[in-house]
């Protein structure tokens, strides 16, 4: 009887103990969302939805990182087709000027000199449209660009493109890269093909085209230049024959050579005259004194006067009214100012002239090519391990990226 009591109590206290964890879980359930209730009537306890769980995030792995990893490790392996590179690197000279300081005739390099906005013109040249409007004139640029050796994903024209000068512009400015380096100044030139030789032949064809605009450069430079002196050569010319034509109206109208000389000779004949005229009333006044009756004096007398006469008219000659000799010589020598200063200015034009011919022989653009371009005898792309691996890790990290922001917020739904 007393154990029949003592299980009596025990199943009594069970049953209490029962229906008090009842009661707790119904409470607690009572605070839960409603949301979360009805996922934990479906699901189950937490315990037993771990596996499913791990089941479907590694299932999400698989699909979002090792999927397309898996996927562009056989585009590498099986479709890609490869690609050969060809480099070279060149360098812009031109001759340097003379140095008038004789140290620094003694340290420049062979008369050379770097020039480096003509580098930049060349890099631009390359990356323009001309460029390639000229490169496909020696070379069938579409064929070399749509190869049947390729990929349909490296083909021109690729799926997303047309046929269009446009897009064959933005594939070739894909396929030809110019790297300059400053410290140096050596540019790199690299172009890409599907085949060795295809990519050499860009490659060579393309210095030649910058070496060309180099020459256009310098014919352009060197005629400006010496067409400019010319033309000022020509006008000193015309300016000196003008001032020569001038003179010989002179002459021609005055009907003497030189004024300056004629009027040398009339002051020679005035002073001819002034001593004859002296001589004269010496005489006058000698005979005066010693013979005032003699038949002499009347004639020295008359000869003193025409002396004199002489004398003014040929003064008459040289100054003293419009039809003098003076304006004539003031004429005269303006018109032969004028034809010194020509001729200085043609000797100053002529000098310039042969300046800018020194010149322009002397600045001469060269394109120096240090290292030429080689055909490759190994595909040098695509890069397939590198590319796998920056598409894995690239997934990986946003695969991280959404788990995390999906646990946050299941953790702030069950807080």
């Amino acid at each position: 009887m007393q154990r029949q009591a003592v299980i009596n109590g025990n199943a009594t206290m069970a049953l209490i103990n029962s229906e008090t964890q009842s009661k707790k879980v119904d409470a607690r359930q009572a605070r839960l969302p409603l949301r979360q209730m009805i996922t934990r009537s479906i699901v189950g306890p937490a315990k037993t939805g771990k596996r499913p769980r791990r089941s479907k995030r590694l299932g999400v792995y698989l699909l979002a990182v090792v999927g397309p990893t898996l996927v562009v490790s056989a585009y590498y392996a099986f479709i890609a087709a490869p690609i050969y590179v060809s480099e070279a690197s060149f360098v812009v000279r031109m001759a340097a000027p003379p140095s008038s300081n004789v140290f620094g005739s003694l340290l420049q390099n062979s008369g050379i000199t770097r020039s480096q906005d003509d580098t930049f013109s060349v890099q631009e040249y390359i990356r323009s449209r001309q460029a390639l409007k000229e490169l496909a004139e020696r070379l069938p640029v579409r064929a070399i660009f749509g190869s049947p050796q390729a990929d349909w994903l490296t083909r021109f024209p690729r799926l997303w493109e047309n046929n269009s000068e446009e897009q064959l512009f933005n594939y070739y400015s894909n396929r030809v890269s110019v790297i300059h380096n400053d410290t140096t100044g050596i540019t790199v030139l690299r172009t890409t093909a599907f085949h060795a030789q295809d990519a050499a032949d860009m490659n060579t064809s393309l210095l030649a085209l910058g070496g060309d605009l180099l020459d256009r450069l310098n014919n352009r430079a060197r005629g400006d230049a010496v067409r400019f002196a010319d033309g000022e050569v020509q006008q000193a010319q015309q300016r000196v024959i003008d001032a020569q034509r001038n003179i010989t109206n002179f002459r021609n109208k005055e009907l003497m050579i030189d004024p300056n000389a004629s009027s040398m000779s009339m002051i020679d004949l005035i002073s001819n005259l002034t001593s004859a005229l002296a001589n004269t009333r010496a005489r006058l006044a000698e005979t005066r004194k010693t013979a005032p009756d003699s038949n002499s004096i009347p004639f020295l007398t008359s000869q003193a006067a025409a002396l004199e006469q002489q004398i003014e008219s040929e003064r008459a000659k040289m100054v003293g009214s419009d039809k003098s000799v003076a304006p004539r010589i003031a004429d005269y020598e303006s018109l032969v100012l004028l034809r010194e200063f020509a001729n200085k200015a043609l000797v100053a034009s002529l000098d310039a002239l042969e300046a800018a011919r020194a010149d322009a022989r002397r600045q001469q653009l060269y394109l120096e090519v240090v290292v030429p371009p080689q055909m490759p005898d190994e595909a040098e792309m695509p890069y397939a391990l590198k590319n796998v691996t920056v598409v894995f890790l690239s997934l990986s990290l946003c695969y991280l990226l959404a788990w995390l922001m999906v646990t946050a917020i299941r953790d702030h739904e069950s807080g």
